[in-house]
C-alpha cells in the first residue's frame, strides 16, 4: 500500500468531517489561493494580507513555538497549530493538512530543511505529504532563508572573493558543517529541484541551486507593508532616543549577536561600525552608535526611523532585512554591495538600481563620515529609498 493511501486511510472520519465544514466555511480552490507554511520572518505575514485583499485565499500556517526564541523576528500568522502536547500537536496538524489539500492548490513554505507540514518529515528524501500535494496537480514554491539554502559554502567563496574578501572567513557558521558545509547545502538543493515548481532566491546571487530556471532571482516574496514601515512614524514616549542638539544617531543591528558573532568571527561587521563611530567621536563628531539586539521587530523601526543613518552589514554582498526596512522608512542606509555574478546575464536591476551606500569593513569610516557631514546628501538618499 502506498505511503499516501496510507495517510488517506489513517484521518479519522470526524476529523474528515471537521476539516469539510472548515472548508465550506473559509474558502475553497474556485478562486486564486496560496497557502504559506512555516514564517518567513514577517514577509508572508505581510504577504498573505496583500493578497487577500486582491481577492485572493491567502493563509499563513505557523508550527513554531509563539514564544520560542524565534518569535522576536515575527509579527503574527492567522494560524499556529504549536501545541506543547506533542500528541495534540501531531493530530491538529493532520487535522489541517486534511483541510488544507483539499482547499489551496498552492503551497509556499519557507525553512531551510523543513519542506513538510510533519517535522518526522523533514529529513525524509520523500515527504509523502508534499508527494501527495503534488499527486493532485497542486504547486509547490518556496522562499530561500539565506547564502548557503541549497548552494555550497566553497560557491559562496568563490563568488564572494570576486568582490574582494571571502565573507565565509567572516562567519561564524564556517567551521559548523551541521549549519554549512557543501554536501548538506546541495542535499537540500537537490530536494528543492525535485519537489519545487518555483523557487524564489530574493536577490541572492545566481549559485547552485539558487541558479535553475525554476529560480525567481529578484525580490518578489520578501514584503514589506508600507503601512508598517513609513517615515512618518509616530515614535512611543518610552522609545524616544534622548539626544543633546545636534548629536547624530547611527542605526546597527544584528539578531542572535552572541551566537552569530563569536570567535573574532564578525558576518555584519559590527566591530568595524563600533571602531567607526569610536573614531569620529574621537575627532569631535557628535555621533552616537544605536546598536540593537534581542529586540521585538515590531518595535525595532520606531528606533530606525530616529536615526540619521542606518548600517546593515559589511561584508555579504546583498542586502538583508535591516537594508529594506531602512529603505522603507525613508533612511540613508549602508550595505556592502557585490553586484558581481557568475555570467553577465545573471546580473540583477535591483542590485544595480537599489538606493543603498555600499561599504566594507574597510572603507565604512569614510562613508559613514561622508554621510554624517552631508545633511542634504542623506536626504536625497532618504527619498530615493
Amino acid at each position: 500500500m502506498s505511503t499516501e493511501m496510507n495517510w488517506a486511510l489513517s484521518v479519522s472520519p470526524k476529523w474528515k468531517g471537521r476539516a469539510r465544514r472548515i472548508l465550506h466555511k473559509m474558502g475553497s480552490r474556485n478562486k486564486r489561493n496560496v497557502l504559506f507554511l512555516h514564517n518567513s520572518y514577517y514577509h508572508f505575514y505581510y504577504l498573505a494580507q496583500a493578497l487577500r485583499r486582491r481577492g485572493w485565499d491567502a493563509v499563513t500556517v505557523s508550527l513554531e513555538d509563539p514564544n520560542g526564541p524565534h518569535a522576536n523576528y515575527y509579527h503574527g500568522e492567522d494560524l499556529n497549530l504549536f501545541s506543547p502536547d506533542l500528541v495534540q500537536f501531531h493530530l491538529k496538524i493532520e487535522e489541517f493538512f486534511a483541510e488544507a489539500i483539499e482547499r489551496f492548490s498552492l503551497l509556499h513554505f519557507a525553512g531551510d530543511g523543513v519542506m513538510s507540514f510533519f517535522s518526522e518529515n523533514w529529513a525524509s528524501d520523500e515527504p509523502w505529504d508534499i508527494i501527495e500535494w503534488r499527486r493532485r496537480g497542486s504547486k509547490v514554491a518556496y522562499t530561500i532563508s539565506g547564502c548557503n539554502d541549497g548552494v555550497a559554502q566553497s560557491s559562496v567563496r568563490r563568488w564572494s572573493a570576486t568582490g574582494g574578501e571571502v565573507v565565509c572567513d567572516k562567519c561564524a557558521w564556517q567551521l559548523r558543517p551541521d549549519i554549512c558545509h557543501d554536501a548538506k547545502s546541495l542535499v537540500w538543493g537537490r530536494k528543492l529541484d525535485k519537489y519545487c515548481d518555483m523557487i524564489f532566491t530574493e536577490g541572492s546571487p545566481a549559485l547552485d541551486y539558487q541558479n535553475t530556471p525554476k529560480c525567481v532571482r529578484e525580490p518578489t516574496t520578501m514584503c514589506l507593508d508600507p503601512t508598517f514601515w513609513h517615515p512618518d512614524l509616530r515614535v512611543p514616549d518610552h522609545l524616544k532616543i534622548a539626544r543633546k542638539e545636534g548629536e547624530l544617531l547611527v542605526y546597527h543591528a544584528v539578531g542572535n549577536y552572541e551566537l552569530r558573532t563569536r570567535n573574532g568571527r564578525d558576518i555584519k561587521g559590527t566591530g568595524a561600525v563600533m571602531a567607526a563611530v569610536e573614531r569620529l567621536q574621537s575627532e569631535g563628531m557628535p555621533v552616537r552608535l544605536v546598536f540593537v539586539t534581542g529586540m521585538k521587530n515590531t518595535e525595532v523601526r520606531f528606533l530606525q526611523v530616529q536615526a540619521d543613518v542606518i548600517v546593515d552589514q559589511l561584508n555579504y554582498g546583498r542586502y538583508g532585512a535591516t537594508a529594506r526596512e531602512g529603505m522603507m522608512l525613508g533612511k540613508p542606509t549602508i550595505c556592502y554591495l557585490n553586484p558581481n555574478e557568475p555570467r553577465p546575464v545573471d546580473v540583477l536591476s535591483s542590485i544595480g538600481e537599489v538606493p543603498l551606500v555600499s561599504a566594507t569593513e574597510t572603507t565604512i569610516y569614510q562613508v559613514l563620515k561622508d554621510l554624517l557631514l552631508n545633511s542634504e546628501k542623506r536626504r536625497r538618499i532618504g527619498q530615493a529609498s
